[in-house]
């Protein structure tokens, strides 16, 4: 493993693996508001079993040799806040993962690919010309790990602050256009744009706030204060759409939780199972229960900010995301 510079200050690493020490706030599932974010994420994200680096310019990261090479967590924020606008993570190289939003510094948006996140920093620096700078902790477990722990580093953001990372779940500032990828099929069926002001331009949809305690049982009727149905292990209502939890019957860990028509969605996961050669084949081959919420008027960024609680919460208290969440 390549070695961080000793001129990037990095806290003491409290990392016990999937066993993580957690902030009170999370163990009570109370916001903390007499914080800024700097001084949360100096504090609870450290032990979170992040090492977060110092922050760094954003601009020419990516030929920065003081940022890690290897995979992990990185995070993102105008040089003028504290407020964190984005959480991420690469299972290759932090380095080049920070170097493909170059085009945030260019004349125009940069399309949404090779970073999600690019046209929206783009936009934020177009409106109010400011910088960016960065900050990154290195996660040398496999991609479940790693995907665990940006849920929860999200996650804890949220709980800290009531909001998600304002360019995390497709997240766009009003006022702007964003760009479509940029790959051969939006190419060829000329589909291919790039995005920029554009006033008739509504942004992302309000955040929604944590709805209940991160700590606190995955398999409970009230699970993160909502409002789940029984168990079942018939099919899910066809219509219903919101947010749902599987797993097979009587255990405390679940296989999976998602979003969208539930109905659906959870078929799907059941069909996987007869399918030997899929990776969740293993945990839907067997019989399997489902319980649900039904969340109709919620607007997609929000469905999804919800299931990034439900898998932060289910690390925070198991230890481990659901066994099937990150399978494919």
């Amino acid at each position: 493993m390549s070695q961080v510079s000793p001129s990037i200050r990095k806290s003491p690493s409290r990392d016990r693996g999937r066993g993580w020490d957690h902030p009170a706030e999370l163990r009570h599932g109370c916001p903390v508001s007499t914080e800024t974010d700097e001084q949360h994420s100096g504090r609870a994200d450290d032990e979170l079993g992040l090492e977060w680096s110092d922050w760094i310019p954003l601009r020419m990261a990516g030929a920065n040799r003081l940022v890690a090479s290897e995979s992990g967590l990185y995070r993102i924020r105008a040089t003028t806040s504290e407020v964190v606008l984005y959480i991420g993570q690469t299972g290759r190289s932090i380095r080049e993962r920070l170097g493909s939003l170059r085009g945030v510094f260019g004349e125009q948006m940069p399309y949404s690919d090779p970073h999600t996140a690019g046209p929206g920093l783009w936009a934020i620096r177009h409106r109010d010309g400011v910088d960016f700078e960065a900050s990154f902790a290195v996660v040398p477990g496999d991609r479940i790990e790693r995907l665990g722990r940006e849920a929860l580093a999200i996650g804890a953001v949220r709980v800290a602050t009531g909001t998600s990372p304002s360019l995390n779940f497709g997240g766009m500032p009003s006022g702007y256009r964003k760009s479509t990828g940029n790959n051969s099929r939006l190419l060829a069926a000329g589909q291919r744009r790039r995005g920029g002001p554009d006033r008739a331009s509504p942004g992302s949809t309000a955040t929604a706030p944590v709805a209940g305690p991160l700590r606190s049982s995955p398999t409970a009727t009230n699970w993160l204060g909502l409002r789940w149905s029984p168990w079942d292990q018939a099919a899910a209502p066809p219509m219903a759409r919101g947010v749902y939890r599987i797993r097979r019957p009587g255990s405390v860990d679940l296989l999976y939780v998602g979003q969208g028509q539930i109905g659906s969605r959870v078929r799907a996961h059941i069909a996987k199972g007869r399918r030997g050669t899929h990776r969740q084949a293993q945990h839907f081959a067997d019989p399997t229960e489902v319980s649900w919420v039904d969340l109709e008027a919620m607007p997609t960024r929000q469905l999804l900010e919800v299931e990034n609680d439900l898998i932060a919460s289910h690390v925070l208290v198991r230890g481990v995301p659901p066994l099937a969440q990150f399978l494919g």
